[in-house]
């Protein structure tokens, strides 16, 4: 199976969102996917269908030691949910000491679900630094860092050199996607270009647009191409599964949004 890590040191910046959309797409084009919520928000089962939280999930299945993949459910898409679950201390304490006592634990349960051997396994991570980040990094094939178009996303990229030297992907399969951005705003653009200039060919060719649709899809519970397919968000989130395809260059239809507006 593929493994995809949706990480970012910025909270905010759509990890959850992303990797709900993309499980979405990816699904609706017949690939086996699975996703799972390794934040302990318990927004990832909302965003594919689940109307309220689930108290079953992985986490407080593994803290009492039975299978974690217990808590799963598909959705009418045909997305694997595997959530997080309703967490108290003592259970995300019994995590993180499996995870410093066993670094590759992460790995092996995932190699133990029962899924198909092409199935596209999406981690919705929690904000770095975190050991389940950590993990997840350690297992993924593909990376994707997240950072809104702000001047916070700017500050301090060795955090984020620091953070994927944690990951056994390869830097062709390392990518930076650019999230939140409103090409109206001056210091969007003034991010952008900031943004482009510090991760060159690691910067993904594609933007997610800020838009409103997004948040009423999840109202809906429901993804943003379904709920709004001309949306600019949803040509933005085709645009992210043709690199995750392997489809690099983007074409002269999606190109990156312009530095300056008229």
């Amino acid at each position: 199976m593929r493994v995809i890590a949706i990480v970012s040191p910025l909270g905010g910046s759509g990890r959850t969102t992303l990797t709900a959309h993309l499980a979405t797409l990816l699904a609706l084009q017949g690939q086996p996917c699975l996703a799972v919520e390794l934040c302990a928000q318990n927004l990832l089962s909302k965003h594919l269908g689940m109307h309220n939280p689930s108290t079953l999930g992985w986490a407080p299945l593994a803290a009492s030691g039975q299978w974690w993949a217990g808590g799963s459910f598909d959705n009418s898409d045909g997305v694997s949910v595997l959530p997080f679950g309703k967490a108290d201390l003592n259970t995300l304490e019994s995590i993180q000491r499996q995870l410093q006592t066993q670094p590759y634990w992460l790995q092996e349960q995932l190699e133990q679900l029962e899924v198909p051997a092409h199935c596209t396994v999406l981690l919705d991570t929690p904000q770095w630094p975190s050991r389940l980040t950590q993990a997840a990094l350690q297992c993924a094939d593909t990376v994707l860092v997240t950072l809104e178009a702000s001047a916070r996303a700017c500050a301090n990229p060795a955090v984020i050199e620091d953070m994927l030297r944690e990951t056994a992907a390869a830097p062709a399969d390392q990518g930076v996607l650019v999230t939140r951005f409103d090409p109206r705003r001056t210091s969007h653009r003034e991010a952008l270009q900031t943004l482009r200039q510090q991760w060159g060919d690691q910067l993904i060719p594609y933007t997610l647009h800020e838009d409103e649709n997004i948040p009423r899809a999840l109202a809906s519970a429901m993804c943003v191409g379904q709920f709004a397919p001309q949306a600019q968000s949803a040509h933005d989130l085709q645009g992210v599964c043709r690199w995750l395809s392997g489809q690099r260059t983007a074409p002269s239809s999606m190109l990156l949004a312009p530095e300056t507006t008229p």
